[in-house]
C-alpha cells in the first residue's frame, strides 16, 4: 500500500533541484563577495603593515624586501640558535632605506607565541639599536596579555642598543631588561623571544653585522 506521506518522485526531484540551485547560488555569491573584497582587504593589510614599519623605524623613508635573507630565514631552524626561539618564525625581512635611498638597517616581522600567536614588527639599525616594536596581530587575554600592545610596554624596546633582551620580575635596572607584564608572563616572554630571534638571526646571517648574507 502506498504511504500517504510519501512524496511522488517528481516532487523529490524538484526539491533536490531547488536545493542544488540554492546551494549553487550561495556558493557563487560567496565567491563573488570574496573576489570583490580580497583586494581591498589586501590593501588594508599592506597599509597597516607599512604604517607599523614607519612606527618601528621612523628614519626609514622606504623599505625593500631582502630576498637573500628571507631565503636564509625560511631555511634556518631558529631553535638551533637558541632554545627559546622554538615557537618563533621570521615572516619578512626588509632593508630600511633613508630619504637618499641609503641602507640604514632592517625592518622585520616575526610571529611568536605567548598564550596564542602574535605577529610583531621590529626595526633594527646598523649600530645594533632596536628602533622600535609594534604589534601587528594580538589575540592575548584582554586586560592582561593585550597590554603588550600598549605604548607603555612597546616603548620599553625603543632606542635600546642590546644583543638580547631578558624578562625580569623585579624592577628593570639595565637597558636589556624588560619588566614582566603583571599577570601576563607568557605574553611578555613571547614578545621578548620574538624580538631576540630577529636580532640574533641578523647578527648571525646579515653581512652588515658580521654574518654571511650579502657578502
Amino acid at each position: 500500500m502506498k504511504n500517504k506521506n510519501e512524496k511522488p518522485k517528481s516532487t523529490i526531484i524538484k526539491d533536490a533541484m531547488a536545493l542544488f540551485l540554492i546551494t549553487l547560488i550561495s556558493a557563487l555569491a560567496l565567491s563573488f563577495v570574496y573576489e570583490t573584497t580580497k583586494e581591498p582587504i589586501s590593501i588594508m593589510q599592506r597599509d597597516a603593515k607599512l604604517e607599523a614599519y614607519q612606527q618601528v623605524y621612523r628614519e626609514a623613508a622606504s623599505v625593500t624586501e631582502d630576498v637573500e635573507l628571507m631565503k636564509l630565514a625560511s631555511e634556518t631552524d631558529l631553535e638551533s640558535l637558541d632554545a627559546s626561539f622554538k615557537n618563533v618564525t621570521i615572516d619578512e625581512i626588509s632593508q630600511a632605506l633613508d630619504s637618499n635611498n641609503d641602507f640604514i638597517g632592517y625592518v622585520m616581522t616575526v610571529t611568536t607565541k605567548g598564550y596564542k600567536n602574535m605577529t610583531l614588527a621590529i626595526g633594527y639599525s646598523m649600530d645594533g639599536t632596536v628602533q622600535g616594536m609594534e604589534t601587528l596581530t594580538m589575540k592575548e587575554s584582554p586586560g592582561l596579555g593585550t597590554k603588550a600592545s600598549n605604548p607603555e610596554f612597546k616603548n620599553l624596546f625603543a632606542d635600546k642598543k642590546v644583543d638580547k633582551f631578558e624578562v625580569t620580575k623585579t624592577k628593570a635596572t639595565a637597558d636589556n631588561q624588560i619588566d614582566v607584564i603583571s599577570g601576563a608572563t607568557y605574553t611578555t616572554k613571547g614578545v621578548v623571544n620574538g624580538i631576540n630571534a630577529g636580532i640574533v638571526f641578523l647578527k648571525e646571517y646579515a653581512a652588515d653585522f658580521g654574518g654571511g648574507a650579502n657578502e
